[in-house]
């Protein structure tokens, strides 16, 4: 029983997801979904308590798409160059997800009272935590806490970027160069708080 209770679970995920990548978020509803998985709408809802359930999920496996990526990112011994590595490899999925990533960030924007799970809080804050050890190394003088502050206002910014380049707002390449010229900056301001 369970198995096929999961069979469906993984179904409804499946379907859901591409309905997004081929039609885009605001195209995911329930009757939309129960469509595209031959699975009844009394079906979806005992799989998932809301349609923001099952976003979160959708959430949750972009967030992880995304980790894979950075995870095996071709890095170096030298903290600038693998922000930089980071930051390609991010726009890079963005630009190839952007369904997925507008779902996502408008689901952030739009569910503030959403109480995430522990497995999504998980997954969030270990891809917060890629960037820690090479902005510590560049930002050693800062000190933890505000290099902390410094680092969580860079990926809120980048965040922001973000959703401009899943809606579409830039194209792919200015998006990047955007993003890349931004983080750039933000770093070099950095370096000159520091010399203070």
């Amino acid at each position: 029983m369970q198995n096929i209770r999961e069979e469906i679970h993984q179904k409804l995920l499946v379907a859901g997801r591409e309905l997004v990548k081929s039609k885009g978020q605001d195209f995911l509803t329930a009757r939309k979904l129960s469509e595209a998985s031959g699975c009844s709408i009394g079906t979806i809802y005992n799989q998932f308590n809301s349609m923001d359930d099952f976003v979160a999920e959708q959430n949750e496996i972009t967030l992880h798409e995304l980790a894979e990526k950075l995870y095996v990112a071709d890095y170096k011994n030298d903290s600038y160059y693998n922000l930089n590595v980071m930051i390609e490899t991010f726009t890079k999925f963005v630009s190839q997800n952007k369904e997925l990533w507008l779902l996502l960030y408008l689901f952030h924007l739009n569910r503030k009272d959403y109480k995430l799970t522990t497995s999504y809080k998980k997954r969030l804050f270990r891809l917060f935590g890629l960037t820690t050890e090479s902005f510590e190394k560049l930002f050693s003088k800062l000190g933890r806490s505000r290099c902390k502050v410094m680092k969580n206002v860079l990926e809120t910014g980048l965040f922001g970027l973000s959703a401009m380049l899943a809606s579409g707002t830039l194209d792919e390449q200015s998006g990047k160069n955007m993003c890349r010229i931004f983080v750039n900056t933000f770093l070099a301001g950095i370096t000159l708080l520091e010399k203070e």
